[in-house]
């Protein structure tokens, strides 16, 4: 791909290939994270598009949210779970406009629980592979990105905007999965390499680099992000119990959206 891709052993993430590792010590982005920025693939999420009249009832039955909480611009973490009622996966879910949604899931079965609950109801699901992630984490994230786009110091948490990135057509979101203020760059694949370089080209003398995806693992663990299916019995089952957690089990009761 580019330059600071190719110098990355890429390895295989959600059918994805993903940078595994880069030519310095991991320790090196996890602090460039923690106290200025780096800069993440994490393309590898799967993005869903959800749209119709009953998108928002969708996304209800297949989520622990209410969605209806959720105004366009704005997003939400939730979980969602299998007719037993167990963790399957994690998501974020953005409204972008009254009837049109992006579901964000990890490489659990979240796309399963979204086609089960369509069944029947007026409303299209699409699975978008060109719609690539770049994350941008770390404190001065919205330093280097207030040099390009206007507003976006004020663009508050779990919210997003639509707007332009080097005149190039972007979602760009304040989220992320390592604990630090950082913002995810939603754009199209064929912008994915010119968006990736020119960040890393002007952002180096600040000390913005480029970041594996293993250092996610650090940086999520210290702020208790659970990355399925590692962190529950999904993978590791305990002795004489089959595979599957409750929300409770997992800490993430917090996104059950109460009755």
């Amino acid at each position: 791909m580019t330059a600071s891709w190719r110098f990355s052993k890429l390895e295989d993430w959600s059918g994805m290939g993903t940078a595994w590792t880069y030519d310095k010590d991991a320790d090196e982005e996890y602090v460039a994270i923690r106290t200025k920025a780096g800069l993440m693939d994490v393309s590898g999420l799967k993005k869903v598009h959800i749209t119709g009249p009953h998108a928002a009832h969708l996304i209800d039955l297949a989520t622990t949210r209410d969605v209806e909480k959720i105004y366009p611009g704005k997003s939400a973490y939730a979980c969602m779970l299998n007719e037993a009622g167990k963790f399957t996966d994690d998501c974020i879910i953005y409204r972008i406009s009254p009837n049109s949604w992006m579901v964000v899931h990890g490489s659990g079965t979240g796309h399963e629980e979204l086609q089960r609950a369509a069944v029947g109801r007026d409303v299209s699901l699409r699975f978008d592979d060109n719609l690539h992630d770049l994350s941008l984490q770390g404190p001065t994230a919205v330093d280097y990105l207030a040099k390009h786009v206007p507003g976006i110091r004020d663009l508050n948490y779990f919210h997003h905007m639509q707007t332009q990135l080097f005149g190039l057509p972007v979602m760009i979101s304040r989220t992320g999965y390592t604990g630090e203020r950082g913002y995810e760059i939603f754009c199209r694949g064929q912008d994915a390499g010119t968006i990736w370089d020119r960040i890393l080209d002007e952002g180096k003398s600040a000390g913005i680099i480029p970041c594996r995806f293993t250092t996610l693992d650090m940086l999520r663990v210290e702020s208790y992000l659970l990355f399925y299916p590692y962190d529950n019995s999904q993978k590791y089952p305990f002795d004489n119990e089959g595979p599957g957690d409750t929300l409770w089990e997992l800490g993430l009761d917090f996104t059950v959206s109460p009755g």
